[in-house]
């Protein structure tokens, strides 16, 4: 679930227990663990309750309402773990385009994270000021740009990846040629060294070596063959 338009904090609060006060005829407290959940950008609406009643979410197995320690779980264990918690996301100090004071004005309205602030609408939007809806813009614009940064190197890992096995592939293409113009004979039933390849990266491997890409129906071990022929004739071509 996401629950960046929400600032969610757990505390401790004196709670008078009032079956103990009307038996000891005196008022007395215990110490409840609370939560205390508002609205991006809307300083008044405010809930509080105890962090183990029941919240109007339900568990999607057991189909039992979950309580606000369980639906808010990384701001509990920050909780427990004695850790100031402002809610998931990228704070505001990371936006170049939000002054230290114009963030401070935010965090007043329960606006912590860019992604709070992009997530604001209707009223919530109107109550941070005049120029809200550029700064929202300005938020949703940089998290966009974020993402296709994260992707970019997601995939730069990924090919580093690929390149590391064809690398790995090509060494033992070439010591297997090396045996052969050794007259050195290949067992039939060595493995073949695609045979732990992930298929798709065999493909690309077929693909890249100037073969035909196998039709899509091709099961894992059918791709195996036919990179171990063009293995093969690659080999022949080398020796």
């Amino acid at each position: 679930m996401d629950f960046s338009h929400l600032h969610v904090e757990f505390f401790m609060d004196a709670v008078e227990n009032r079956s103990k006060s009307a038996q000891a005829g005196r008022p007395i407290f215990d110490d409840v663990e609370m939560i205390r959940i508002r609205i991006a950008g809307d300083p008044k609406s405010v809930l509080v309750a105890p962090a183990k009643s029941a919240s109007s979410v339900r568990d999607s197995i057991s189909n039992q309402r979950m309580t606000y320690a369980e639906l808010h779980a990384e701001p509990y264990q920050a909780f427990k773990q004695g850790i100031d918690y402002v809610g998931s996301g990228t704070p505001l100090a990371e936006l170049p385009f939000i002054t230290k004071a114009r963030a401070e004005e935010l965090k007043r309205v329960n606006i912590h994270t860019a992604e709070a602030l992009a997530g604001l609408d209707g009223a919530n939007l109107g109550k941070i000021g005049m120029g809200g809806r550029e700064l929202k813009e300005q938020a949703q614009v940089w998290l966009d740009n974020a993402k296709g940064s994260a992707d970019v190197t997601r995939l730069a890992g990924e090919n580093a990846a690929l390149k590391e096995q064809m690398d790995a592939l090509q060494a033992q293409l070439e010591a297997m040629a090396a045996d052969r113009q050794g007259d050195t004979v290949v067992s039939s039933d060595t493995e073949s060294p695609f045979q732990t390849w992930y298929k798709e990266d065999i493909v690309n491997w077929i693909v890249a070596n100037g073969g035909k890409k196998p039709h899509h129906m091709c099961g894992h071990d059918k791709v195996v063959r036919i990179a171990d022929d063009l293995n093969a004739e690659l080999a022949k071509e080398a020796a």
